[in-house]
């Protein structure tokens, strides 16, 4: 199911799903309501893109899993044969609950409680419930609910999200195995195919608490382990544009060495294109982020050194909306090979992205994922053309 070797001391991993290989290290852009905003799957495939990130939160609130398994899962209904991950939901449901603290709003030992601030209606999400939602989508990457910490905190709290995330990934663990009725010997036989299973690792900036919390999920079994609970804001966090805290740097090396050689490593949330190449030096595989579809609509471009505007340890950063572009006749990224649009200079894609027009937010997204994928692809030395 999983291959890992090493080449010039990177990493490379060929992960066998339900729809297709995933060969590390990649990133998969984020798919929050099953699709990527302002782009077609079939743009995804032409720029080079083979998996993707979709939220189960969202998914089950918009579209809803039941409905999904009617239809025949989230493959058939999007139209996107390649593999699918799914997170667990817990992320959107801490940050909600944490915005609007109230007795409806809570996280408890049987799981998190909220109100949809969109409908009003109440909503529990538990382990179980996350993994039969996950379950219902046909997803081929499927996340344990966790209980993250955005921002340090007290020891006493760390230490209350590790012990709690440890006693729900083996509840979603168990849960996982009942509905694809598995049991823990087929689990381990790498001759099923069937969804793999992630656990997420908690602790916040603890190294002693990351080291329980990862000895405590190896010891349950999984097939891939993330780094979860990164901070959004602080000294510590990773800054999206720029250099990332160092204290991170150390932290998130030492996670990657905790984890089995033989099992995916997965990075959640990251990263802007010098925390990638940091965090694929340190050994992780798996990565997903918003930034590249994100900033692409705000004509926020990443491009090769020496295109842009401003300039980072190992990309540019172009303000497409800047005065210095209304004259420009030259393509977006002149360094990008095939691009999307070789023909469409940024004068126009100012333009464009000026009078908020949907056909420039696309040329945009679809610049910033090639540029993600061409960007791994140079520092694996793999083919720049998108397949």
């Amino acid at each position: 199911m999983v291959r890992i070797e090493e080449v010039n001391n990177i990493r490379r991993a060929t992960i066998d799903t339900p729809h297709g290989q995933i060969n590390t290290p990649t990133f998969m852009p984020d798919a929050t309501y099953g699709t990527v905003q302002e782009v077609s799957m079939q743009d995804l495939r032409d720029v080079g893109i083979n998996e993707f990130v979709t939220t189960t939160l969202h998914i089950e609130q918009a579209i809803g899993s039941e409905y999904l398994k009617e239809y025949g899962s989230m493959h058939k209904f999007t139209g996107w044969d390649r593999p699918i991950l799914t997170d667990s939901g817990g992320f959107q449901v801490y940050s909600l609950i944490h915005r609007n603290s109230s007795k409806h709003n809570q996280i408890t030992e049987a799981g998190c409680s909220f109100i949809d601030y969109k409908t009003g209606n109440y909503n529990f999400l538990s382990p179980e419930r996350s993994q039969y939602i996950q379950h219902l989508i046909g997803s081929d990457i499927r996340v344990v609910l966790d209980e993250p910490l955005i921002e340090d905190d007290s020891i006493s709290k760390i230490r209350q999200s590790v012990e709690r995330t440890t006693r729900w990934a083996q509840r979603s663990k168990k849960a996982f195995l009942e509905f694809n009725q598995l049991s823990e010997a087929d689990f381990n036989n790498p001759e099923i195919k069937r969804p793999l299973l992630c656990a997420v690792i908690q602790g916040a900036s603890s190294f002693e608490y990351r080291k329980i919390s990862a000895e405590g999920l190896i010891d349950i079994g999984f097939d891939i382990y993330g780094f979860g609970g990164m901070p959004l804001r602080g000294k510590y966090s990773w800054k999206e544009d720029g250099k990332a805290g160092s204290f991170y740097h150390e932290l998130t090396s030492y996670v990657a060495e905790l984890i089995p050689k033989d099992k995916i490593r997965y990075a959640l949330g990251v990263g802007n294109p010098d925390n990638l190449k940091f965090a694929i030096e340190s050994g992780w595989d798996l990565f997903d982020t918003v930034l590249p579809t994100r900033n692409a609509r705000h004509g926020y471009l990443y491009v090769n050194s020496g295109e842009g505007d401003a300039s980072y340890d190992n990309f540019d950063v172009m303000h497409i909306k800047s005065e210095r572009y209304k004259f420009d006749e030259r393509q977006i990224d002149t360094k990008l090979v095939n691009p999307a649009y070789p023909k469409l200079s940024r004068a126009y894609l100012r333009h464009l992205i000026r009078m908020k027009s949907g056909s420039g937010t696309r040329v945009a997204t679809m610049h910033n994922l090639q540029f993600y994928t061409q960007f791994l692809n140079g520092l694996l030395n793999r083919s720049p053309i998108p397949a």
